[in-house]
């Protein structure tokens, strides 16, 4: 009896131990179910004063005309460099600009005309100055000739004088010997003076020789038929020189006259619209968004014939209270939901901004949610879309023409606490792990596990 009062006793105590165990575990996860339920899930920041905006380029007429040919329509992508419409002004006077083109015609046929009556001349001129050379070569090899040949016949009459003078010192001692009369001295002394005379003679042929080739080689011409012949050619030589100075100042005018021309043709077709017909030309990659112009339509220069926008500039701006942001940072995640489709997409801050204006009223493409003074524009650039979407939805988010610009959205500023809880669990393993061969960054984890790019340093706001 008592083993079984005992047995039964221990299985009493085993059966409310394990109540009890039960009952302090059902304890506990009710308590987390309520904390749980007392804790936010997400930490987000809300605003219902947000746009999707994009800068909106404008395609603009060149000249002031009439539309002749328009080839755009909304949807149309355009691309740098594409023609989309011709204008013409039927109405514009070029009297002034058709005059200054034929005068710059003119002067290039001037121009060229006595380009070439240059060239000639400097042809002619350098086949003149050959000419005195070789000319000038030959009178210089004759007169060398002829001096060596006057030096031969002054050494030849320089025997024949000492020779005379010999034969009269001679005579002149037999005279005085008393040999010979005085008289019969006198033809030898005619004879020796005719030496004499004939020496003079030849040295003054050498010396005006010599005095004529040194003028030679200084380009001096003194007479004779061949110092004519060097004076007609020096004389060609000079006119065709200073035609060619004439010609070259005649040329430098018509240049500097030709670039006024130009300046002035530039600044008349600058004035008329650049000429009387102009191609319309897309300056930006883009989508059309609006046509303003039709075939026929006059516009004035500069204004628009149609507006694009490039989706990859679309941002959204999201207006907030500055107090409620001054503790987030460039990149921090969002979250923007568009009212209309019932789709989110994942966004990052790129600017927080206390007064953005919009500029004019064709900067952009939608005006901006209007501000009070304690409040601040957050602009934030769309993610590119997780490649894990379904086409459904693919679909569905792309059949909207320009990228959403224009909607009303709205933007949740912050992080899910899912997500932050994943992010903080994996930074731990991460800093747990040594090998950085094995070891993956926070932000890695961060956008492989929610798809979206991590912040450089997230702050989060407990609304």
């Amino acid at each position: 009896m008592l083993d079984a009062s005992s047995t039964e006793a221990t299985k009493n105590r085993k059966i409310l131990s394990v109540s009890r165990i039960f009952g302090y575990v059902f304890a506990i996860m009710l308590m987390t179910i309520m904390a749980m339920a007392m804790i936010p899930n997400q930490f987000f920041i809300v605003s219902t004063k947000a746009v999707i905006n994009a800068p909106v380029q404008l395609i603009a007429a060149p000249i002031y005309g009439r539309v002749d040919k328009i080839s755009l329509q909304v949807g149309q992508v355009v691309n740098p460099g594409d023609v989309t419409a011709t204008v013409s002004n039927p109405n514009q006077d070029q009297t002034s600009l058709t005059g200054l083109r034929l005068e710059k015609l003119d002067l290039a046929e001037k121009l060229n005309n006595q380009t070439a009556v240059l060239d000639q001349r400097k042809a002619q001129l350098a086949t003149v100055v050959s000419q005195i050379e070789d000319v000038k070569k030959g009178v210089l090899s004759e007169l060398t000739a002829v001096i060596e040949n006057a030096q031969s016949n002054v050494q030849s009459y320089q025997a024949k004088l000492s020779e005379q003078d010999a034969l009269l010192l001679r005579q002149t001692t037999m005279v005085k010997k008393g040999m010979m009369s005085e008289m019969s001295v006198e033809p030898q002394r005619q004879k020796r003076n005719a030496a004499q005379y004939d020496l003079d003679s030849a040295n003054g042929e050498v010396r005006r020789n010599q005095i004529v080739r040194n003028l030679v080689e200084k380009n001096i011409y003194t007479g004779g038929p061949v110092a004519g012949n060097l004076l007609t050619l020096e004389m060609q030589r000079t006119k065709i020189a200073g035609d060619i100075d004439e010609d070259q100042i005649e040329i430098n005018q018509m240049t500097v006259r030709q670039g006024q021309v130009d300046n002035l043709i530039a600044r008349e077709e600058g004035r008329l619209g650049n000429t009387g017909a102009a191609n319309v030309v897309a300056q930006q990659h883009g989508q059309v968004v609006s046509v303003d112009a039709s075939y026929g339509d006059f516009l004035v220069q500069g204004q628009p014939v149609a507006r694009s926008l490039d989706c990859t500039e679309a941002f959204a701006a999201a207006v907030y209270e500055s107090r409620d942001v001054s503790e987030l940072e460039i990149g921090t995640p969002a979250m923007i939901n568009f009212r209309s489709l019932g789709i989110k997409r994942a966004a990052h801050i790129t600017k927080i901004v206390r007064y953005f204006s919009s500029g004019t009223q064709n900067r952009y493409f939608e005006k901006f949610p209007k501000a009070e003074g304690n409040e601040v524009y957050v602009l934030l650039k769309l993610d590119d879309k997780a490649p894990a979407l379904d086409t459904a939805t693919k679909q569905s988010d792309d059949k909207f023409f320009g990228c959403h610009v224009g909607e009303e959205v709205i933007v949740s500023l912050g992080e899910s606490i899912v997500s932050k809880l994943m992010r903080y669990s994996k930074e731990a393993v991460a800093e747990l792990t040594p090998s950085s061969a094995t070891r993956l960054s926070a932000s890695t984890i961060f956008d492989k596990v929610t798809g979206q790019k991590s912040p450089l340093v997230l702050k989060t706001v407990d609304r």
